[in-house]
C-alpha cells in the first residue's frame, strides 16, 4: 500500500485514547521548550502545535516531523499511539539526544557524567 494511503487510514482509525496518547507523546517530545520554540524546531506554525495539544490530529507530514523529533519511525509512532509495545531502540546518537532533551537539567548533568564515566 502507498505510504500516504497507509497514513490516512491510520489517522481515520484514531480513537480518543489514541489521541490522548498522541498528545502525551507530543508533550514529552516538546519537553521544556515553549510551544513557540517547539513549532520553530519542527518547522510548523504555533497554531498547529496548539491544535495538536487540543486533540486535533496532525497531518501525515507533521506526524512524520513529530516522529522524527521523537527519534522514531512513523511506524514506531503509530505503535506508540495505539498503545502497543514497540521495543524501541535508538539507532543513532541523535535519537538518544531527543530522549535526553526530555530530562530536566539535573538529570541531563547526571547523564553526561554517566556517559563520561563509561568512555
Amino acid at each position: 500500500m502507498h505510504d500516504g494511503m497507509w497514513l490516512i487510514l491510520e489517522l481515520l482509525a484514531m480513537d480518543d485514547e489514541a489521541r490522548r496518547r498522541l498528545i502525551n507523546l507530543i508533550v514529552k517530545v516538546k519537553g521544556d521548550r515553549s510551544q513557540r520554540q517547539f513549532a520553530l524546531d519542527l518547522d510548523v506554525s504555533l497554531g498547529a502545535v496548539q491544535n495538536w495539544l487540543q486533540g486535533r490530529v496532525p497531518s501525515s507530514e507533521n506526524l512524520e516531523k513529530i516522529a522524527t523529533a521523537a527519534g522514531m519511525t512513523i511506524e514506531e509512532l503509530f505503535h506508540e499511539i495505539r498503545g502497543e509495545e514497540t521495543g524501541y531502540t535508538p539507532h543513532v546518537a541523535e535519537d538518544v539526544l531527543q530522549i535526553a532533551l526530555q530530562l530536566d537539567n539535573e538529570q541531563r548533568r547526571r547523564l553526561i557524567k554517566l556517559l563520561i564515566d563509561h568512555i
